[in-house]
């Protein structure tokens, strides 16, 4: 980056693109100089266009596999790079998405029967197999793109930015536009069902269930705890709200009660 048989888990840990790579290329530094970047210090756009180019090559020379990995030497450190291409956000057009380990994320289309390169995603701290997925997030029937960033022993830092960055995908333009309102939630739930999106804070003690409106998520209903900031358990509370046109409306509080059993379903927390 996260059911029941109705809700779909569809952003959850296990669904990366890398799955288990069906084949590993481990490139020797010394047999291969292109790979080694040690003598010279490029700017920023030198090295955009190395990557672009090492990535090309890559996917050319891998045209029966759709998952893979190289292992190479860039500034000095050993770097993982993990390929994944095909029909990913839908089964009309060929992507390729390729990992940079602890870097970024490129994503590439192909185009005349080559491989161009089509965005840059950077993020903050390190990128993990699992924090990587693709879903369809807002219900049009493309696949987007899921991210958690500072992801480390299953957690989100929640005292760092970033923790969540969504890019929905977009047919006409055949790119991915970025939805900043989701990066600051860690907690994601998505239900098909429902065409809702479920999101959560739990440094803050915020979950809310949301539906698309206009290409914008709007919140439908609100549980609010303050468990993470009462030490004494005596004195935990949940409200919980519903909206109507945009108002927030009061509905019920109670003492000592955790977040309905459908929703913990939506993050994850339970099975």
């Amino acid at each position: 980056m996260i059911l029941s048989l109705v809700l779909l888990a569809a952003c959850k840990s296990g669904n990366s693109p890398w799955g288990k790579n069906k084949s590993k290329d481990t490139l020797s530094v010394h047999s291969v100089p292109y790979e080694r970047l040690l003598d010279k210090a490029m700017d920023s756009a030198e090295q955009m266009s190395f990557f672009k180019d090492y990535c090309i090559r890559h996917l050319d020379s891998h045209k029966r596999e759709n998952r893979f990995n190289t292992t190479a030497v860039f500034d000095g450190d050993t770097t993982r790079i993990q390929f994944y291409k095909g029909n990913i956000c839908t089964d009309k057009k060929q992507h390729a998405v390729v990992g940079f380990e602890n870097k970024n994320l490129f994503f590439f289309f192909m185009k005349e029967n080559s491989w161009k390169l089509r965005q840059v995603m950077n993020g903050f701290g390190v990128i993990k197999d699992s924090a990587v997925q693709f879903c369809d997030i807002n219900f049009d029937g493309f696949k987007d793109l899921s991210i958690i960033w500072n992801y480390t022993a299953g957690t989100c830092s929640c005292t760092m930015p970033g923790c969540r960055d969504i890019y929905l995908y977009n047919y006409e333009s055949d790119n991915f536009d970025h939805l900043p309102q989701i990066r600051s939630f860690f907690d994601f739930g998505i239900s098909t069902e429902e065409k809702s999106v479920y999101l959560g804070e739990h440094c803050t003690g915020f979950y809310g269930k949301y539906m698309w409106q206009n290409g914008q998520l709007q919140i439908q209903e609100e549980y609010a705890s303050n468990q993470w900031n009462e030490k004494d358990s005596t004195r935990w509370r949940l409200e919980h709200f519903i909206y109507n046109n945009g108002e927030r409306m009061p509905a019920y509080t109670v003492p000592n009660l955790p977040l309905p059993e459908k929703w913990q379903k939506q993050f994850g927390w339970s099975q």
